[in-house]
């Protein structure tokens, strides 16, 4: 992530990483558990995605960081980047789908659980839908990456070393979710983001496949309803064992298309500062 330093910032241990942790998830679940009660879904869902990334946001300003080259969208990333980056999220959002599904067949979701996820996650109409691209894609793709790939992966990382800070990280978003049959699924996610972070170096690599993910998954719910409101659904295995493969494959040509662009050794990059 390409944030720039001023003067001497702050450095954030990992204890520290994980007490903002903390303070992130009790601040979101009290103000947008508070904002649903008072002004309903909509304003909650914007308030939740806002105070995830004012939280390190604010941190970070108050420790001496500029976000001057954050903000500025790199151009060392070609059509064969994005089309693998996009094939890889498909087929890994097939993968999660399926896995997501067996979880629900083996431990079945309540029913009260299962009728208020719906309401949150099926758009009844085209203004719903395209509020949740807005909100629960675009939004939550910049700010919850900002928090977790760019904030707490940067940190865990130069603390316990960058496999196991991002490894790390990822059980975090998961965990953040507060959604057991999801967990797992939600995991490989957030460890595929964290991939092309650790790859890249740039954050808005993971935003926009974050974004794309969720498309899908929203997409799914609009325009296919019955589908998307069955938990327990899963894909032919062959479909899900194809769709593997695809990923894996497509995977080692986002990291040699990305190299092979940028001219660098197909090698682990050192830690990087936030």
């Amino acid at each position: 992530m390409a944030l720039e330093e001023e003067n001497t910032p702050k450095e954030f241990t990992a204890g520290q990483g994980i007490g903002l942790f903390v303070l992130l998830l009790v601040a979101v679940l009290i103000v947008s558990g508070t904002s649903w009660i008072v002004f309903g879904f909509h304003v909650a869902a914007i308030v939740g995605e806002l105070l995830i990334l004012l939280v390190p946001f604010s941190f970070l300003s108050a420790g001496g960081y500029s976000f001057r080259r954050f903000l500025s969208f790199p151009g060392e990333f070609n059509f064969n980047f994005w089309m693998w980056a996009a094939i890889a999220s498909l087929s890994l959002f097939v993968v999660i789908a399926d896995i997501s599904g067996y979880i629900h067949q083996l431990f079945p979701r309540p029913q009260e659980q299962k009728d208020a996820l719906l309401k949150v996650f099926m758009a009844k109409n085209w203004l719903e839908y395209i509020f949740r691209i807005l909100v629960a894609c675009a939004l939550a793709g910049f700010c919850e990456e900002f928090a977790f790939r760019g904030f707490f992966q940067s940190i865990f990382s130069k603390r316990l070393g960058e496999i196991k800070g991002y490894i790390f990280t990822s059980f975090l978003f998961a965990f953040m979710h507060l959604d057991p049959w999801n967990f797992a699924g939600v995991f490989l996610l957030a460890l595929f983001l964290g991939y092309l972070v650790i790859l890249t170096r740039n954050l808005w690599v993971a935003i926009l496949v974050h974004f794309f993910t969720n498309v899908i998954g929203y997409s799914i719910g609009f325009f296919s309803p019955g589908v998307g409101s069955d938990f327990e659904f899963t894909y032919p295995a062959y479909v899900t064992l194809l769709c593997t493969a695809i990923f894996i494959i497509s995977l080692n040509f986002v990291r040699k298309t990305y190299i092979e662009r940028n001219s660098v050794p197909i090698v682990p990059l050192p830690d990087q500062r936030i």
